[in-house]
């Protein structure tokens, strides 16, 4: 019996040890072994969120998804809508584009072409006229002031169209825009093409404008412009004038205008004053000043 027992306990501390070496083995496996990435899809954005500028081109008729592309970035870049983007790719969630993800879109994707800047022609205009706009092409060829560019300057304009005629035609509500101008330069004794050029050198007849500074609408007014017209030029009589519309925008901007016209020494210095502010007008215009008033006079030609 003696033998037999210590046969027993002899076995056990073999398949004991056994089982502790496995044990610790398959504990070490564990701790040292990298655990599997789990690789999905890497989400970058969502159809609500606006993002604009983003790198990279595309081959014709497709768009491979960038890190911060969305489908509504996308829809504008080639002039389409979210809704045929995600019909022709049969996007089940429109909420979620993912990077590398190849998409149908319509069109060759957007050209660029050499646009030379003629005498009274601005950012806007030439945005307008090539279907782009103001920040795109002032990205493209590195403006810092998009209200400075020179006659005979080249530059790189991207569009999806061709290039219209020379007349401009303003935002989709150009006519009743052009109405509002001539209303109110005819109510407040100005000349028509010289309220037209100078808003179209503004904003490009585009009650959506909006600048770095926060000048609004057609003529660019500024909240404080707008206030003082109200309290001080008496703005629109009974009411009070409001830069978001864009009625009482065309007739703030006349308004001050006017007002420019009436305390400065010349038409030149008055068009400084609208651009500038009056107690930025010295006895010389300076460089910006000069290329302001020489490009509203310019324009007026076509407005005539």
């Amino acid at each position: 019996m003696t033998g037999f027992g210590g046969s027993v306990k002899s076995c056990g501390r073999c398949q004991l040890g056994r089982l502790l070496r496995l044990t610790l083995r398959r504990y070490r496996g564990r701790h040292l072994r990298a655990r599997p990435r789990k690789r999905g899809p890497a989400v970058v954005g969502t159809a609500a969120a606006v993002l604009v500028g983003t790198a990279g081109g595309a081959e014709a008729g497709s768009h491979r998804v960038r890190p911060g592309d969305t489908l509504s970035s996308i829809a504008g870049r080639y002039k389409t809508s979210i809704t045929r983007l995600v019909r022709m790719n049969r996007i089940k969630d429109p909420n979620m584009i993912v990077v590398g993800q190849r998409l149908r879109v319509p069109g060759g994707g957007p050209g660029t072409r050499t646009h030379t800047v003629r005498s009274g022609e601005t950012l806007s205009s030439i945005a307008s006229r090539y279907g782009s706009s103001i920040e795109r092409i002032a990205k493209i060829n590195k403006i810092s002031d998009v209200n400075f560019i020179s006659i005979g300057q080249r530059l790189k304009v991207p569009g999806s169209r061709s290039p219209a005629g020379r007349a401009p035609t303003g935002s989709p509500g150009s006519p009743s825009v052009s109405a509002a101008l001539e209303r109110q330069a005819r109510d407040h004794g100005l000349d028509v093409s010289l309220v037209k050029a100078l808003a179209w050198l503004e904003s490009g007849w585009k009650q959506r404008a909006v600048s770095s500074a926060g000048a609004r609408g057609v003529m660019q007014v500024m909240p404080g412009t707008a206030r003082y017209i109200n309290q001080v030029l008496g703005g629109g009589g009974h009411r009070r004038l409001r830069f978001r519309n864009m009625d009482d925008n065309v007739h703030l901007g006349v308004m001050y205008l006017r007002h420019m016209l009436e305390i400065m020494p010349t038409q030149n210095k008055a068009l400084a004053a609208y651009f500038s502010g009056p107690g930025n007008v010295k006895r010389s215009l300076d460089k910006r000043q000069r290329w302001y008033a020489r490009t509203v006079q310019g324009l007026r030609a076509r407005f005539r």
